[in-house]
């Protein structure tokens, strides 16, 4: 018996295909299949819908095979070269919006009088999109989290991670050790406009309300040299926030930053515009080569630089907050080559560095806040709280833990506030941290350096004040009662509204260098000569002022300095 197949093709009804296959054994007849279509493809992955041959075949009957996502119908019929139309109908290969799915092939074969006809079918597969509006209520991983910050950063929706009051929301701890080493930071922007006090963010800002659920972004590790954090910049795990929120967050940090120029810098936020940040923890380290231009460098272990503003067209101020804080750092900063310790220099600050508005009505509030660890320092400005409150600052009810060494040789140092200016004011605050400074014209406060304006004030509380021992270096050439600049309340008192109300503990002294420190007799009867230089013009506006010991006295030293070649009204504002 010889046996042979041939399929031909010619076309029907114009561009139709008929496939033809013969079966002719020895003695018998030729038996005939053929289709009007030599294969079905690219068939859609959703909604495939049907598919339609016909079929003829001179055989006395035929069947058909199909694979299980494809089912024919009719699936038998009677040939004698009569033609039958067979209608396929295909599954969906599809499983949602967002699902990649591959495409599939399958056979479709008619048999009849010991002749078969192959027909291929081919479906398409499926390529999910992602949806940046499609939400998912939240961040739950590391590669969510780099999706969010590249939506922030290039100006998208960042609906997709928003839970249902409208906060992006942390749904897990993260470990950002993949992403430190080349950090952007959310609300990146291209420079700030920050030296002249006035904050106009070029680029996409972070506008949102993001919600830490109180979850832990780990090893958030950053090294940054003198050249990488440029003139103008402004850095930290958010670069601006502008009318935006972040609250209940822990970050364990490792962070080293330094400047060419003006920069504000903050583990939270390099600058905060009208915003909130509230119940935030940050633990570990920071550290810092300072800058190597005369321009303010603001660093700070939450923000950097903080500015409000009065809305004109709203009538109505726009505030900044920062409350409920924590830091916990070991904090290493230098100077660089910027020794100053006015509005240009380097400054450091616990919570944040530098607080102003433009003279208006607007105010930012530094509430319950808390700085612990250790403050090595070399910079002209640098206070457990904040340095420099310019204009319309509000510190109140915050603690600073932290002892501090500062070697500097001609800063304003306090451990709440350096300088303390227009409508800014100091209420209800705590130093309990040491405090130490070597350069002789180092101005040296427990709570502030100096109080520079007729609208500036302190406020006590219940709570004592200050309990840590201060020590500056005094001038030995000069008489030891002069100790003008430095205090167990203020180092310079020139102008103020009022000081009032104020409990003070502590020690006080001379700073020497080999460890041998000269120690005063400060007591309940003589608190008035160590609170520190006070104008004899606003004596009448310091009042209340008592002193508890904490201990034994000290023995009085037999000689001291003071500082006779500072100008107590000389500083100026920015």
């Amino acid at each position: 018996m010889k046996v042979f197949n041939r399929i031909t093709f010619a076309l029907l009804f114009g561009a139709a295909v008929t496939v033809s296959c013969n079966t002719k054994e020895q003695g018998g007849s030729a038996y005939t299949i053929t289709a009007d279509r030599t294969a079905v493809n690219d068939v859609a992955a959703n909604a495939p819908g049907t598919e339609v041959l016909v079929v003829t075949t001179d055989a006395p009957y035929w069947i058909v095979l199909t694979p299980d996502w494809i089912k024919a119908d009719p699936t038998t019929g009677v040939g004698g070269g009569k033609s039958t139309i067979v209608t396929l109908t295909i599954a969906s290969n599809y499983k949602n919006e967002t699902t990649d799915t591959y495409p599939r092939s399958g056979n479709v074969v008619f048999s009849g009088g010991k002749t078969s006809l192959t027909i291929p079918v081919n479906q398409l597969g499926h390529k999910g999109y992602i949806d940046p509006s499609l939400g998912i209520g939240g961040i739950p991983d590391i590669n969510e989290f780099r999706d969010f910050i590249a939506a922030v950063n290039e100006g998208g929706s960042i609906t997709r991670w928003m839970n249902p009051v409208g906060e992006v929301e942390l749904q897990a701890d993260l470990d950002l050790a993949e992403l430190s080493a080349g950090w952007v930071p959310i609300g990146a922007v291209e420079q700030t406009g920050n030296g002249n006090n006035a904050c106009k963010p070029v680029g996409n800002a972070f506008s949102g309300k993001f919600n830490g659920g109180g979850h832990t972004l780990r090893n958030f590790r950053v090294s940054k040299d003198l050249a990488d954090v440029a003139n103008g910049a402004t850095f930290g795990l958010f670069g601006v926030l502008d009318h935006a929120v972040v609250k209940d967050l822990h970050i364990e940090t490792d962070f080293t930053v330094s400047a060419n120029g003006t920069a504000d810098v903050g583990v939270v936020a390099g600058t905060v515009l009208c915003s909130t940040i509230e119940n935030v923890t940050v633990t570990g380290k920071i550290t810092s080569a300072g800058t190597t231009a005369n321009k303010r460098f603001a660093l700070g272990g939450i923000a950097g630089f903080v500015f409000s503003v009065f809305d004109a067209e709203t009538g109505a101020a726009v505030d900044s907050y920062i409350k409920d804080c924590k830091v916990e750092a070991e904090v290493n900063v230098d100077c660089g080559t910027n020794t100053a310790s006015g509005a240009t220099g380097v400054m450091y600050g616990g919570i944040a560095a530098f607080a102003t508005n433009i003279k208006d009505e607007s105010r930012i509030h530094i509430e319950n806040c808390e700085n612990n660890g250790t403050m090595t320092v070399k910079a002209g400005r640098c206070s457990g709280i904040l340095p420099t409150a310019n204009y319309g600052a509000i510190v109140q009810g915050c603690t600073n833990n932290a002892s501090q060494f500062n070697t500097i040789e001609n800063g304003r140092i306090g451990q709440i506030v350096c300088n303390l200016s227009a409508n800014s004011a100091v209420i209800d605050c705590v130093n309990n941290g040491d405090l130490t400074t070597t350069g002789a014209k180092t101005t040296t406060g427990a709570l502030v350096a100096l109080l520079g304006d007729d609208t500036a004030y302190i406020e006590g509380g219940e709570r004592i004040c200050n309990t840590g021992t201060i020590l500056s270096a005094f001038d030995p050439s000069t008489d030891g009662s002069n100790r003008n600049f430095s205090g167990l309340l203020c180092a310079n008192m020139n102008k103020f509204d009022h000081v009032s109300n104020v409990i003070l503990s502590g020690r006080y002294g001379a700073y020497k260098a080999d460890g041998n420190h000269e120690m005063y007799p400060v007591n309940a009867a003589n608190i008035m000569e160590y609170i520190g230089w006070l104008n004899d013009s606003y004596k009448e506006k310091a009042t209340n002022i008592t002193y508890v010991s904490s201990g034994p006295e000290p023995e009085t030293p037999e000689a001291g300095g003071g500082i006779s070649d500072l100008d107590p009204v000389n500083d100026t504002w920015d």
